[in-house]
């Protein structure tokens, strides 16, 4: 009898552990993003002769915000959110070039829910502005207005990110993507005689972060 009783306790459990995994709700999350300019050669060449340098290397910044997760349907959720994100690339480890954008993606997320686990892929198109867009020395801090290339940076982007993670216990969130910007950081049409065919800039994102679910 207590093995037929402690059974069906464990099913019991299990049951609202599964139905708990599809519920919907709040979510805050924090993490890292790693960015580098989709530069080839000439479009590179151009821009270190404003900078007097020439080597372009990843830049490791955070992203920070707020969403909401959707009930799941057939094991697909939705996951509006509203993110902070800093991005951008570092110039010979002399300069920064950062972007500060408020970005909001739609996560379509589809997984398996695991009782205690949910594994998951996720394709997200994303909008986004660019409130904030500074070359600084990496020592200083301080802003270089004579070197600065932003002048001809677009402050709107849009694009597509793809990833997945694994919800743990309906409550953490862990997370990895990759992001394209399918529009232009920065307008080169100044410098089009230099480039030829060649006038916009480009910029891609990998984030990895964590999220608490309400």
């Amino acid at each position: 009898m207590k093995r037929i009783v402690s059974l069906a306790a464990a099913s019991v459990a299990g049951l609202l552990l599964s139905l708990s995994a599809s519920a919907g709700g709040f979510i805050i999350k924090a993490g890292i993003s790693n960015s580098n300019m989709d530069l080839n050669r000439d479009v590179a060449t151009v821009i270190s002769d404003v900078f007097s340098e020439s080597t372009f290397k990843n830049f490791t910044n955070f992203n920070v915000g707020v969403g909401y997760r959707t009930n799941s349907w057939n094991g697909f959720k939705l996951q509006p959110e509203l993110l902070y994100n800093v991005r951008g690339t570092r110039i010979d480890n002399i300069t920064n070039w950062k972007m500060s954008y408020l970005e909001l993606p739609v996560n379509v997320q589809w997984g398996i829910d695991l009782i205690l686990l949910r594994p998951f892929l996720q394709v997200a198109p994303f909008i986004g502005y660019d409130f904030q867009n500074v070359t600084s020395d990496t020592t200083t801090g301080n802003t270089l207005g004579e070197r600065n290339v932003t002048t001809g940076a677009n402050r709107f982007e849009y694009g597509l990110s793809v990833g997945g993670g694994l919800d743990l216990l309906d409550r953490i969130q862990l997370s990895v993507t990759y992001n394209w910007n399918f529009g232009a950081v920065a307008n080169l049409e100044a410098y089009k005689d230099q480039i030829e065919g060649i006038s916009r800039l480009n910029a891609r994102c990998l984030q990895i972060s964590m999220a608490y679910m309400f």
